[in-house]
């Protein structure tokens, strides 16, 4: 446990020594509309507004890379590739709906902008609860974004989870619950 909240300590202090830059007013416009598309992805998640997740994402596809946590109900498989927003949202309704609340919280936003495009580095915490227990996920995410006619879409979802607390055997028992109100039980 002091060895998760020192490597958490850590990746906090890097995140806050990014440095500062002058930016334009549109680049300020850009920068809010960008953390405001990532944080919606979470948000719209834990409310269960799948329409409102998919709008976050591309609509030529999005290159999901949950590799780092293998229980992951997307983004797992082999070299990521791109994929339809309708398969990811699809994925994350087989668990997210089991468990009783989650709260997906992405913070310490450094955003990189490249014209119309743009990377941003964050932390997450994701809390799950299902029956009183919890498992939280700790990591970070590392974002890719393009400007469209629809404003900033998110391209690629890279987490690297660093660390998890609690009960870890919840994401297999909000996913059963999930495929048993489907009548989907094997």
């Amino acid at each position: 446990m002091k060895a998760l909240l020192a490597a958490l300590a850590a990746l906090t202090l890097m995140n806050g020594m990014a440095m500062a830059q002058t930016l334009t007013p549109e680049q300020t416009a850009d920068r809010a509309a960008i953390i405001a598309t990532i944080d919606a992805v979470g948000f719209h998640a834990d409310q269960r507004a799948w329409d409102r997740v998919a709008e976050q994402f591309s609509s030529d596809g999005v290159v999901l890379d949950y590799r780092s946590y293998a229980a992951a109900s997307a983004g797992t498989d082999g070299e990521p590739a791109p994929q339809p927003r309708e398969d990811i949202i699809a994925a994350w309704r087989t668990v997210l709906p089991g468990y009783d609340m989650t709260q997906h919280v992405t913070s310490n936003h450094q955003v990189a902008l490249n014209d119309d495009s743009a990377i941003v580095q964050s932390t997450i915490h994701a809390t799950h609860i299902l029956d009183g227990e919890q498992w939280i996920f700790l990591g970070d995410y590392e974002h890719a974004l393009e400007r469209t006619d629809d404003g900033w879409k998110i391209t690629r979802m890279t987490a690297n989870m660093r660390g998890d607390l609690g009960n870890n055997d919840l994401p297999r028992l909000a996913t059963e619950r999930v495929a048993a109100a489907n009548g989907n039980i094997d």
